[in-house]
């Protein structure tokens, strides 16, 4: 079988093993794995030049290759994501994975395949739980606006709350509790950064509830078109 070639895109830098393992277990011996990341080779002070966030633009949060986050302008990512798939689509990539659930839509590919998880994740929730209440959990306060501008496009009334993956699993586990109260009836944890280790101390300390791990999801729909 011809080699398929796989780039998964961060917002950050890469590698990113905690988001990609998942996904290059689901994946056959057939895909080639490439990881590229928007941030790669600058220093933190030529990012925060570059990326810093701006009034009036939505912030994102991400992870530098020392482990620290930082916050970026969404405007700004979307722009250095553009000329990343640019780039990848020059060195022969079949398909790219943005490996974040932010709202970029101006992006465009002209010959990959362009794998957007901000549609790709509500889509594949939306048919598992129907119209059943979602608590959506954003890294930040400041993103919950965005986050439920997208959520409440489905059926039904969402409820969202804040907890960085960066945080403790305890400040997850309230966030989920507050939403559980607001009657919940599954949780979608709303960036790429969560792993399945925070969707198993949701699954100890707020049993009962449905998890959805964005990467999970990615991976899992990654597995069945490849």
């Amino acid at each position: 079988m011809a080699t398929f070639r796989l780039a998964l895109l961060t917002i950050g830098q890469s590698p990113r093993p905690d988001m990609t393992q998942a996904i290059r277990r689901a994946l056959p011996a057939h895909v080639q794995v490439d990881e590229r990341g928007v941030l790669d080779g600058l220093s933190r002070g030529e990012i925060e030049q570059r990326f810093a966030s701006r009034p009036g633009s939505a912030p994102l949060i991400t992870r530098l290759s020392d482990g620290n986050a930082i916050t970026v302008d969404s405007a700004a990512v979307e722009a250095g994501l553009q000329d990343s798939i640019d780039h990848l689509e020059q060195d022969g990539a079949d398909a790219i994975v943005v490996l974040c659930t932010g709202r970029f839509p101006a992006l465009r590919a002209d010959r990959a395949w362009l794998i957007e998880p901000d549609t790709l994740v509500p889509a594949v929730v939306a048919s598992l739980v129907g119209r059943g209440r979602l608590g959506v959990i954003a890294p930040m306060p400041s993103q919950i606006g965005m986050v439920m501008e997208k959520w409440n496009a489905l059926p039904g009334c969402h409820v969202a709350a804040a907890a960085s993956p960066n945080a403790s699993d305890d400040a997850l586990v309230a966030a989920a509790q507050s939403l559980s109260e607001q009657g919940a009836t599954a949780l979608v944890l709303d960036c790429m950064g969560y792993t399945a280790a925070h969707k198993a101390a949701l699954q100890r300390q707020v049993p009962g509830l449905p998890v959805f791990v964005s990467a999970g999801v990615l991976a899992s729909s990654l597995a069945i078109a490849f």
